[in-house]
């Protein structure tokens, strides 16, 4: 069981993983961030722990899922839509304490959901290196896996700390979490086989389309805010309110 090979296996397994997982990281940094701090630890454990378990029924059935149809662009669909939501998350910060209250509730579900669907669509192009460098040994798949998701956690935590500070980061990440998303369409099997993109012409592509999408998602948010303003004036009085 600790034979050379087995170690060999097991690091390049973990390492793997992580280096794969940068984007998923992001996610949860910029989730965690529109909770309170008090509930951030609890949504990436939780998070994090779901993802675990998604990541091996991923990685234990990698072959059937490359035999199903467009799945990288679905993937990479999803995540489009996931970059929109994370933008979207409201920060708490009302002076009303139940508007708070159900506010920090609805972040948190919503947190968790985003966190799991991202990681189960970013996981899609790493389940395949990860599960030939195990060679069909689920528990040195499980093994590996077990290491490297505290360190992608704690890098989330560290992340939703930074944004804390620096608001506009939200808008890199989703540029980032795009752009991954544009190259997992370029990278799937029907169109890779077709079009054979060159590399370069892929990433100005995957950039230009992030960067867009940015753009137009922050003009959306902005008109959004100024339909649904925070402060109503109503018979003289101002009455808070949240969409």
């Amino acid at each position: 069981m600790f034979s050379l090979d087995f170690v060999l296996r097991f690091l390049n397994i973990t390492l793997i993983d992580l280096v794969l997982s940068g984007d998923n990281a992001l996610v949860i940094g910029i989730a965690a961030a529109a909770l309170p701090f008090e509930k951030r630890k609890r949504a990436i454990i939780i998070g994090g722990a779901g993802a675990i378990v998604l990541r091996i029924i991923l990685t234990s059935v990698a072959t059937l899922l490359m035999l199903i149809p467009f799945i990288s662009i679905i993937g990479g669909l999803v995540l489009i839509w996931v970059a929109y939501k994370l933008m979207r998350m409201d920060v708490c910060e009302t002076e009303i304490e139940e508007v708070n209250k159900a506010c920090v509730v609805g972040n948190f579900r919503q947190a968790i959901f985003l966190i799991l669907t991202a990681d189960f669509m970013m996981s899609l192009d790493n389940v395949i290196a990860i599960a030939g460098t195990a060679h069909g040994s689920i528990g040195l798949l499980i093994a590996g896996l077990l290491i490297s998701m505290p360190l992608l956690m704690i890098t989330g935590g560290f992340i939703s700390t930074i944004i804390d500070r620096f608001k506009w980061l939200i808008n890199v990440g989703a540029f980032a979490i795009i752009f991954t998303a544009v190259r997992m369409v370029f990278d799937d099997g029907l169109i890779e086989s077709r079009l054979h993109v060159p590399i370069f012409l892929e990433l100005s592509i995957a950039a230009g389309m992030g960067l867009a999408l940015v753009v137009f998602f922050i003009l959306v948010n902005r008109r959004r805010s100024q339909q649904a303003s925070p402060v109503m004036v109503k018979d003289g009085h101002e009455d808070n309110r949240i969409d």
